[in-house]
C-alpha cells in the first residue's frame, strides 16, 4: 500500500523529525536503486541525520516505506510513485517536495553506492545529474498556472520512470525461478 504524503508528514512532525516526507522517500528510493544487498535502516538514519533513538514509530515508518518502495520499484506494472503532496496542494509546495525528493534520492544513492564509480552505467549518471538540476529548480512566475501544472506533471513522470530505470540497472536482479529478489554471489577474497 502506498504511503500518503500528508499523513506521513504529520507523523514525522509529531515525532520531532523535521525532514520532509518527500526527502525521506527519496533517500530510501535512492538507496534501494543503488544497493544490491537491500535496505539499510542505519544508513538512512545517518544520511537524514535522524537520531538512532528516534523511536520505534519512526524506524517502523522507514522500514514500511522501504518495503513499499522496493515492491513498487520491482513491480512489473511500473507502479512506483515518488511520495509527493497531492495535486490539490499549491504548486510551489509540490515543486519544493519534488526538489526534496530528487535531492534525497541522490543522497541515498550516493550513500549506498559501494562499487567503483566506473561501474556506474552512463544512463544512471545522467539521471543523477538530472535529479541534481531538478533539486535546484524554482517556480517560474512567467508561466501560466496551466503551463506550470503540465510542466510539473511531465517532470514527475520523468522522475518516476528514471528512478525505475536506475533500479533496474543497479538494484537486485530477479531470480530465474520467479519474481523473488536474490542476493548476488559475493567473492570476499
Amino acid at each position: 500500500m502506498a504511503a500518503d504524503y500528508a499523513m506521513t508528514q504529520e507523523l514525522l512532525v509529531s515525532h520531532q523529525v523535521y525532514r520532509s516526507a518527500a526527502e525521506i522517500h527519496g533517500v530510501i528510493s535512492g538507496q534501494l536503486c543503488a544497493e544490491e544487498a537491500g535496505y539499510d535502516l542505519n544508513l538512512s538514519l545517518k544520511i537524514l541525520k535522524i537520531e538512532r533513538g528516534s523511536g520505534e514509530v519512526i524506524t517502523g515508518l522507514l522500514k514500511m516505506l522501504a518495503d513499499d518502495i522496493k515492491a513498487q520499484l520491482g513491480a512489473e506494472d511500473f507502479a512506483f510513485q515518488p511520495l509527493l503532496p497531492s495535486d490539490d496542494e499549491d504548486i510551489r509546495a509540490r515543486l519544493a517536495a519534488l526538489a526534496d525528493w530528487c535531492d534525497g534520492f541522490n543522497a541515498g544513492f550516493a550513500g549506498a553506492w559501494v562499487r567503483e564509480e566506473a561501474a556506474m552505467p552512463e544512463q544512471t549518471r545522467e539521471v543523477l545529474n538530472d535529479f541534481s538540476r531538478i533539486a535546484q529548480v524554482e517556480q517560474e512566475d512567467e508561466a501560466t498556472d496551466r503551463e506550470n501544472e503540465v510542466n510539473l506533471m511531465e517532470i514527475v513522470e520523468y522522475v518516476r520512470m528514471a528512478a525505475i530505470t536506475v533500479f533496474l540497472q543497479n538494484g537486485p536482479k530477479p531470480s530465474r525461478h520467479g519474481h523473488d529478489m536474490v542476493q548476488p554471489d559475493v567473492d570476499i577474497h
